[in-house]
């Protein structure tokens, strides 16, 4: 599986019109009238979060050099003018930083803050003859934050999003 998952993850490049989808469903299961999402800085996407102005945040495992993205919510009254459900926020590439790697979780604070966890800093590193020295290069490093970036939501979410 690793030898076939990880070259079709690592293959994706990023950018506005990447190849990654995301599904919207109703409460009922079927899926809604816009969706699936592609394209718009999405590539791989792995985790997704909702801030209290019900914006969402993905976050994509393709690559270092992949963005986080922001889609606008239902409540599209929190967007940008023009802007409906589903489109994007973020700038084409998505939301960057320094200390981003594969993306993997992303959540949001009651601050407003946006925190992004990594994983595989060098994926070839869990390969069988790299360097023993270097092998702990395959595990993700660190935590990166963006302060302030999203709407705060009340922490512990339990349920839908909310304002603190």
């Amino acid at each position: 599986m690793g030898k076939i998952l990880v070259p079709a993850i690592t293959s994706q490049k990023p950018g506005y019109e990447s190849g990654g989808s995301i599904s919207v469903l109703r409460p009922d299961g079927s899926q809604h009238s816009f969706s699936p999402i592609t394209g718009k800085g999405i590539s791989t996407p792995w985790a997704i979060s909702v801030d209290g102005n019900d914006n969402i945040w993905i976050t994509n495992f393709a690559s270092a050099a992949d963005g986080i993205v922001q889609l606008c919510g239902f409540r599209t009254e929190h967007c940008p003018a023009g802007v409906k459900t589903g489109d994007t926020i973020s700038p084409p590439g998505g939301y960057v930083g320094g200390g981003m790697q594969y993306q993997v979780d992303v959540g949001i604070g009651p601050a407003g803050d946006l925190w992004v966890t990594n994983n595989w800093r060098d994926w070839k590193a869990v390969w069988p003859g790299y360097p023993e020295a270097l092998s702990t290069l395959g595990a993700g490093q660190g935590v990166v934050a963006f302060y302030g970036m999203a709407k705060p939501v009340k922490a512990p979410l339990i349920g839908p999003p909310r304002r603190p």
